[in-house]
């Protein structure tokens, strides 16, 4: 059985054996957790960001860079080839576990030990059959707020590990590290979505995607609206499935960001009108630019949405609105 944290935690080491060449800050906490700083403090990197995404992707995956044209300005994409979209995406790179028994405020947690956290598993582990044993465990935390000892024993016993043998990356919004790891979510973020509409992601078979990476700022909440951005106006998905046409069909027209009544604003806009509250904006909303999806059964490849590119440009350069105050 593939172990996604022992994939991932050839990627740590990668990493703890060179972290001044990648941007990186290894620190211990009381406990003995292991914290990766890969952009509050620490610079990180376009290696850095690589590694962060392949083990969010419990070490699953292809990640690679490319351009991407928006209007007379060409900005950097990423790209993830993935051939475990299940194990990869549901069960490591997806934002799922939420944070309970530390102090308020902690985050929700993404990344390969939620796996291991059979005490209290998030709710998209109803969606596979897929649980993780490992004797080290990785998990993610995208947030400004430093790892606190509180919330690494929390995460350890949860995921029956000693705390020495928990490794905890984390970067801000405003980080480089964090627009990457972002962008590089759009087949996760397209698969949720096929979920919350009643299709059966168990028949997904691979999957790639590509998404924008946004201009970098310092301003935590403008630097969330960008990544949100990158994936509901610049994300691209591609899913190879074993399913039927008429299941596929019936919605393909669903789950793309322009079939939501929040569509067509920068996301920063749409977080300020529902008073700075994630649980005001529409579930549909959080979903691909565009998705393709192949099924291997009939050969037809089923396609919907389009990137938006004046959204991209009123978000990433303020051209055609109202600057945030």
């Amino acid at each position: 059985m593939i172990s996604i944290n022992r994939e991932a935690m050839k990627i740590v080491r990668r990493i703890l054996e060179a972290p001044d060449a990648l941007g990186v800050e290894i620190s211990r906490l009381a406990c003995g957790a292991t914290v990766i700083d890969m952009g509050q403090r620490a610079p990180g990197g376009w290696l850095a960001g690589k590694y962060y995404t392949l083990i969010t992707l419990g070490g699953l995956a292809k990640v690679s860079y490319e351009p991407f044209p928006v209007g007379d300005r060409v900005l950097s994409a990423v790209r993830v080839m993935i051939d475990h979209p299940l194990e990869a995406c549901i069960a490591s790179q997806i934002a799922g576990w939420r944070l309970e028994g530390a102090r308020a405020g902690a985050p929700i947690l993404a990344g390969p030990a939620r796996a291991l956290n059979h005490a209290n598993l998030d709710h998209y582990f109803e969606l596979i059959d897929y649980r993780d044993q490992a004797d080290e465990g990785v998990i993610a935390i995208q947030t400004a707020e430093p790892v606190t000892d509180d919330w690494a024993k929390t995460i350890a016993a949860a995921c029956s590990l000693q705390p020495e043998r928990l490794y905890i990356l984390v970067a801000p919004n405003s980080s480089l590290v964090c627009a990457i790891q972002v962008a590089a979510r759009i087949v996760e973020q397209s698969l949720h979505r096929l979920a919350e509409e009643g299709f059966a992601v168990s028949t997904v078979r691979y999957a790639h995607g590509f998404g924008v990476i946004p201009p970098l700022i310092r301003d935590e909440i403008v630097a969330m609206g960008r990544i949100n951005d990158s994936l509901l106006y610049g994300g691209v998905a591609t899913l190879y499935v074993d399913a039927d046409d008429s299941a596929i069909a019936a919605v393909i027209g669903k789950v793309v960001s322009v079939a939501s009544r929040a569509y067509g604003r920068p996301f920063v806009e749409i977080y300020e009108d529902a008073g700075r509250d994630f649980y005001q904006i529409p579930l549909d909303l959080h979903s691909p630019a565009v998705l393709h999806i192949n099924n291997l059964n009939s050969g037809r490849t089923f396609s919907a949405g389009e990137i938006n590119y004046a959204v991209l440009r009123q978000s990433f350069f303020g051209e055609g609105g109202v600057e945030r105050r």
